[in-house]
């Protein structure tokens, strides 16, 4: 499937499965609104007329042959969103906040965090990159957007925590990078922040004084 799309009241959209493991007798459809549970869209077995739930019609199969299996495989989704046709499309604002000294001295860990605001509709991701690579390990990601009280725009966080070793590095590059839709085509934007030098400025200091 695809892993997001973005589009208008008046536009309509195609999102696809395939499977090649040919002893799959079965393949549903699951719509999941935003913090509610999966409801069924739709249901297709080889040997029997495809059924689908109230609300919806209409499903394309080109090619599907298999036999009973009872193994159950969820595809990673599509996120789907629906916007007005006179609303305009916001892209964030993104900025990523320093780790805490505290964290550094007490725990020997950095956290990064990185703000993405101000944006509309709410179909966006935040990922990390280290040193232009992805890096996934130590990242935490909202799992919704925030609405910004009566405005009609979003917030999303995210963290990245690594060891204090990394971030007093000043050679090492944390990006941030916000993907959203624009005009129906994939956009982003990013923000990014060095490793600190003053690797001292936390830590202990002592003096001896000799007569």
């Amino acid at each position: 499937t695809d892993p997001s799309a973005a589009l208008a009241l008046i536009q309509t959209v195609d999102i696809s499965c395939y499977q090649n493991y040919t002893r799959l007798a079965y393949m549903y459809w699951y719509q999941q609104p935003p913090r509610h549970g999966l409801k069924l869209v739709a249901s297709i077995v080889t040997w029997m007329k495809n059924s689908y739930e109230e609300g919806y019609s209409e499903l394309t199969i080109q090619h599907f042959v298999t036999v009973t299996t009872n193994n159950l495989i969820f595809g990673d989704g599509t996120k789907l969103t629906v916007i007005g046709t006179d609303d305009k499309i916001i892209p964030p604002s993104v900025a990523i906040f320093s780790p805490s000294k505290q964290e550094i001295q007490q725990k020997n860990k950095a956290t990064l965090v990185c703000l993405a605001s101000g944006f509309y509709p709410d179909h966006l991701n935040l990922f990390w990159k280290v040193n232009g690579a992805k890096r996934t390990e130590g990242v935490g990601t909202d799992e919704f957007s925030t609405q910004n009280g009566n405005e009609k725009t979003f917030s999303l966080t995210s963290r990245l925590r690594i060891s204090a070793q990394e971030w007093f590095n000043p050679f090492n590059r944390f990006e941030c990078v916000a993907k959203f839709f624009k005009n129906g085509t994939l956009d982003s934007t990013h923000k990014l922040i060095y490793g600190d030098a003053e690797s001292h400025a936390f830590g202990s200091s002592s003096s001896v004084s000799l007569s």
